[in-house]
């Protein structure tokens, strides 16, 4: 009878052998390590340089300045899609300022005095080719002169949706938009009162 210890002795060198012919020998090894990056996207508005409030003519409804709006955008790819819109106030609640005539693209301001928020229809017709002054009581138009954008950033205006289309690039991006400061004809007259009058510019990734 062969004694178990030695059967012991006689096994481990077969378990050895196994364990050794499981993995062959190699000198080199490497592993990939991985971390991803999503995307960044930051709008904020700026106020060095922007021109947020001025006063209006009573006489010509010119404006003593113009109005200029500037945010900066901080992003890490390229080609991205962002819009610009405006909005003012009716007294029935928010509409789309913008729009465009010929080839001159406009904003309408609206009264922000207590009870003095033109009519939806008011603003419709600041928004006409032909605006009567008598109907757009309390909305005045005012054109858009330019938007720039550094960082070789664009902007289209896009007549369908009454919006800009703007593309930026990576990196930091400072658009700016700057009105005219003569209204649009017929669209300003002693009809319309006294008061702050106002159109809120957003940059936004989101479109209408």
């Amino acid at each position: 009878m062969i004694n178990k210890k030695l059967i012991g002795l006689l096994i481990l060198p077969v378990t050895l052998l196994t364990i050794n012919t499981s993995h062959a020998i190699s000198n080199t090894a490497s592993q990939t390590l991985q971390a991803t990056l999503g995307t960044y996207l930051d709008i904020t508005a700026v106020t060095s340089g922007a021109t947020t409030a001025t006063t209006i003519a009573p006489d010509t409804g010119n404006l003593a300045a113009a109005l200029v709006s500037k945010f900066q955008v901080n992003l890490n790819t390229d080609n991205q899609q962002l819009f610009l819109q405006a909005t003012t106030a009716s007294s029935t609640g928010n509409v789309n300022a913008l729009f465009q005539q010929g080839s001159q693209v406009y904003a309408v301001f609206s009264n922000t005095a207590s009870g003095k928020a033109p009519t939806a229809a008011a603003i419709t017709d600041c928004k006409s080719a032909t605006p009567t002054a008598t109907t757009n009581v309390n909305a005045i138009a005012y054109p858009i002169a330019n938007v720039t954008l550094t960082n070789s950033g664009t902007a289209t205006y896009d007549a369908t949706k009454n919006q800009y289309n703007v593309t930026v690039n990576g990196g930091t991006t400072v658009a700016t938009t700057t009105t005219g400061t003569a209204p649009y004809a017929n669209t300003y007259s002693y009809n319309d009162n006294s008061g702050t009058y106002q159109a809120i510019m957003t940059l936004t990734s989101t479109t209408l």
